[in-house]
């Protein structure tokens, strides 16, 4: 019989998107019953949100490292191999570890549950739970997918720390066609006896229910998280920061990510790692500036070249749009920006396209690597005034659109994750 590899598991797995299903927690729960609660055996942060999970997340995982913690991080979606979802101290599980764990949990699976009864995703929320506690982490750093209520990461038990990152406009088809609606969902993932923490610039009905669902839970503590001072600098270079909050006080210290946004994740970071200090879980400030000078997220207001300046952002909703020309406009206020853009169908790209249109010089369409729910370049083309060509893929734009830069040029690559992976796979062989 054929060894199972890693490639083999992952075809054969069951592949539906069952987020919005109500029963799949209960199910999942009574996996990880069966398991004896894998979660149990480390601390668990749990992380929803609409936008921000990724960076507040890798920064968390990041600075715990840097206390000398053993962390866990699990993260969705992963920009070139699926497996980049499941790391330990930034190093993701390897195949046959996958596949080991993926066998031991179906070894002790309820006897009326089989491994098809199990999506994908699922499937990777369990082997990572198992595989944390196996490779006996300190902390586990999960972010949540879609939600909320129904999703696959809810089935754990109460973890010491929840945050919400901020809240907006998302998958409304599944979370709910309103700011309550959609943070109503995302706050079911609040438990007993948790300390919550809330990101900055949130909407006052998310905060409401928020607030809400944590009373009715009992939460440990609620904490509002401020915001920081800081001076952008003109050069896309980062920012500096000054940060008082608690025993946490640094001055004018460099923080390697740029934006608004960013600004808010950190606040975030800056507000649990207080908390932390308070209980003694770390010591000075150390290993919190050591992340903020070194911290690196691809995907995220990232960098690609100098000259002409090209920036990759994986905005893929309304607010990420939005939040992402703010930070342009702030830092280059007389810019030349060429977009390169691919949307996909079940997002808001009509309203997508309105904010890009508005401060776009030129705009290269650009239909994501995922056809079944990718717009063509022919729809995507429909949806500007300015100036727009086509292109056939992601590395074959950013050459169009370096003919058509010159120095005052600002190349921007958004739109869609799909989008972003597919050049952060190939934008090197672009470059030689």
């Amino acid at each position: 019989m054929a060894k199972l590899t890693y490639e083999k598991l992952i075809e054969q797995l069951n592949q539906q998107m069952l987020a919005a299903n109500t029963d799949r927690v209960a199910l999942l729960r009574r996996v990880l019953d069966n398991l004896g609660h894998p979660e149990q055996h480390y601390r668990v942060m749990h992380l929803a949100g609409t936008n921000g999970k990724g960076s507040t997340g890798t920064m968390l995982a990041q600075t715990l490292i840097n206390a000398g913690y053993q962390i866990g991080h699990f993260a969705s979606p992963a920009l070139n191999d699926a497996k980049e979802q499941i790391v330990i101290n930034n190093k993701m599980i390897n195949g046959d570890e996958f596949v080991d764990t993926y066998k031991r949990i179906v070894s002790q699976l309820p006897s009326d549950i089989t491994p098809n009864d199990i999506s994908v995703f699922e499937w990777f929320v369990l082997i990572m739970l198992q595989y944390f506690a196996d490779q006996q982490v300190d902390w586990a750093i999960i972010e949540a997918g879609l939600g909320g209520l129904n999703d696959a990461t809810n089935a754990i038990s109460a973890p010491l720390i929840t945050i919400f990152t901020h809240i907006d406009y998302d998958h409304m088809n599944i979370l709910g066609k309103t700011i309550a609606e959609i943070a109503t969902n995302k706050a079911q993932i609040i438990k007993s006896d948790t300390t919550v923490f809330v990101a900055p610039n949130q909407h006052d009905e998310a905060i409401k229910r928020i607030d809400d669902t944590y009373q009715k839970h009992h939460g440990s503590e609620l904490i509002l998280t401020s915001k920081l001072a800081a001076n952008q600098e003109t050069l896309f270079n980062g920012t500096r920061v000054d940060i008082k909050l608690g025993e946490t006080v640094v001055r004018d210290v460099y923080f390697n990510l740029i934006g608004d946004a960013q600004l808010d994740n950190l606040a975030t970071v800056v507000a649990v790692y207080n908390w932390l200090l308070k209980h003694e879980m770390v010591v000075g400030n150390d290993s919190l500036i050591k992340m903020m000078r070194d911290i690196q997220i691809p995907g995220r207001f990232q960098i690609l070249e100098r000259q002409p300046l090209v920036i990759l952002d994986g905005a893929h909703n309304v607010d990420g749009a939005s939040r992402l020309t703010e930070t342009l406009i702030n830092l280059r206020p007389n810019g030349k920006f060429i977009f390169i853009l691919g949307f996909l169908k079940d997002k808001e790209y009509q309203k997508m396209a309105r904010i890009y249109d508005q401060m776009a010089t030129e705009i290269i369409a650009v239909s994501p690597d995922n056809h079944q729910r990718a717009l063509t370049t022919n729809e995507i083309e429909k949806l500007f005034t300015k100036p727009t060509q086509q292109a056939v893929n992601a590395q074959v734009a950013l050459r169009q659109a370096r003919q058509l830069a010159d120095e005052k040029t600002i190349i921007v690559v958004t739109g869609s994750f799909y989008l972003v992976k597919e050049l952060e796979n190939g934008w090197h062989e672009n470059s030689k």
